[in-house]
């Protein structure tokens, strides 16, 4: 038999159980082009970039490949993930003291 655990609270899962997935990519939108675009030297631009790369030994790319991710929930959490997906009440709700 196969046990779940909700991914949130942490508890066990016996009868209800959701899923909510998530992927996560880069937008890329397209640039729009104008005549001054078209004027520039795009071949020097990529060889000062590349020399800048060179001399600073910085080669290290950001990932940027699509991520997924799947999380089991339990019925409370899964009402509570419906109403604020991202989160943004309860880091509302987080009051600090003014010192």
């Amino acid at each position: 038999m196969m046990h779940f655990t909700c991914d949130c609270c942490g508890t066990s899962i016996r009868h209800e159980r959701y899923v909510a997935r998530i992927e996560v990519s880069p937008a890329f939108d397209p640039d729009e082009i104008c005549e001054d675009d078209l004027d520039s030297d795009n071949l020097e631009q990529i060889a000062e970039a590349l020399n800048s790369l060179e001399t600073t030994d910085d080669f290290d790319l950001e990932d940027c490949s699509p991520k997924s991710f799947r999380f089991d929930l339990c019925a409370s959490c899964w009402r509570r993930y419906l109403k604020d997906p991202l989160g943004r009440d309860a880091l509302r709700r987080l009051n600090f003291s003014k010192n």
